[in-house]
């Protein structure tokens, strides 16, 4: 009761070997670790460049390093992501959020709900995408569909700062990307600590059964 393992159906009979030392294995969960870190990194990089540029339309990363950190960050992990859930698959076939304990549904409600908030903040204040260019001079450009039609266009710095603010405020949506990942890899890792058998275990050869297995163990 009220553990992540009830978000997963019971373990089956004949779960399949792959699924068997996915969860068992030491370096996957260390992959799992390491994926869910990026994960919550970036959400929390985008929500915090996103609301510290609400005031002033000062940022902390502009949008081009923001992108790039999270396709460093995104990429990666969800491509783990997909893989994982494809090796579990008899594991997380039957997922649902209507599964999980009230205190990790209550944690990811309060993340999920900042998420949401850092968006639609966002956008009310005004989002929108392009990118911006400081040329010698120094000279300020922006780019975007709302000016001449995305042609580079020199503007006051005021300008400038209101732009990027703008830009920052649409790459918003990384944090919905990050909590996604980050629930989906902490699941999987308590599913590997609470797994039998020793981590790290190779899948029993073919035609074994689980009881044979087991106590081989």
């Amino acid at each position: 009761m009220g553990d992540l393992r009830d978000l997963f159906q019971p373990v089956p009979e004949n779960e399949n070997q792959s699924t068997t030392w996915r969860l068992r294995s030491r370096s996957c969960a260390v992959a799992d670790m390491i994926g869910a870190a990026a994960a919550i990194s970036l959400y929390a990089v985008a929500g915090i460049d996103s609301v510290v540029s609400w005031p002033s339309n000062q940022v902390l990363l502009s949008e081009p390093e923001l992108s790039t950190i999270a396709a460093v960050l995104l990429f990666p992990t969800w491509m783990w992501v997909i893989f994982s859930a494809g090796m579990a698959y008899d594991r997380t076939r039957h997922w649902g959020l209507k599964q999980m304990p009230a205190r990790p549904r209550a944690c990811f409600a309060a993340a999920a709900a900042v998420c949401a908030a850092v968006i639609v903040g966002g956008f009310v204040l005004g989002a929108a995408k392009g990118s911006v260019r400081i040329l010698p001079g120094p000279r300020y450009q922006v780019s975007t569909i709302d000016i001449n039609q995305s042609a580079w266009t020199t503007v006051p710095l005021s300008q400038f700062r209101y732009w990027q603010a703008s830009f920052v405020r649409e790459d918003g949506f990384f944090m919905l990307f990050g909590l996604a990942a980050a629930t989906i890899l902490i699941a999987l890792l308590h599913l590997h600590r609470t797994a039998p058998g020793r981590p790290g275990t190779v899948p029993p050869a073919p035609g074994r059964t689980g009881r044979a297995g087991r106590a081989g163990g």
